[in-house]
């Protein structure tokens, strides 16, 4: 016999070890980039604040994971939407390639991507920014004011959501 437990602490409990789990790679990748020449130029406080960004985004992308896991029925279902889901996101993003040379309805979905705000806040607060294009979207013209608010949308969506679906999933 067990004590009650409310299943909101479950996927709260679930969402902390995954972002402490996520905080490690951060961590791994960060070094492994200073190892190679990577720098924080613009002082610690920003060098810190660039981290606690990536891992507020990164919580409220833990929540959309917690709500897909909660909808599907195996571990393949679940890794196969994501990747579905992730790759594009990833890609279509100024993650990998600026957006000015993008075809413009290319640019304009790129530029709106919350990774492409997430990516221009960390540089912009490491100190590894070139300034935004005059005739970029409004995202990157202020990226960590965008990256927050992003976080705060997608986590005040999903992490209801995901507690819902995991109360449907586990009365089955």
């Amino acid at each position: 016999m067990s004590l009650p437990m409310s299943r909101k602490s479950v996927l709260i409990g679930r969402s902390i070890s995954s972002l402490i789990h996520s905080s490690i790679g951060i961590v791994v990748m960060a070094l492994t980039g200073l190892l190679i020449g990577w720098r924080i130029r613009d002082g610690v406080i920003n060098g810190v604040l660039g981290f606690v960004l990536l891992l507020l985004f990164g919580f409220s992308m833990i929540w959309f994971g917690i709500w897909v896991g909660s909808l599907m029925r195996s571990v393949e279902a679940v890794n196969g939407f994501m990747f579905t889901f992730m790759f594009p996101l990833t890609f279509v993003a100024n993650t990998f390639a600026p957006t000015e040379e993008m075809p413009t309805w290319l640019r304009v979905i790129a530029e709106w991507n919350p990774v492409s705000a997430l990516t221009a806040a960390c540089r912009d607060l490491w100190g590894n920014a070139p300034p935004p294009a005059a005739n970029a979207q409004l995202p990157l013209q202020h990226p960590v004011t965008s990256s927050i608010i992003w976080s705060v949308i997608f986590t005040a969506v999903f992490a209801p959501l995901a507690v819902a679906a995991f109360r449907r999933r586990s009365q089955d």
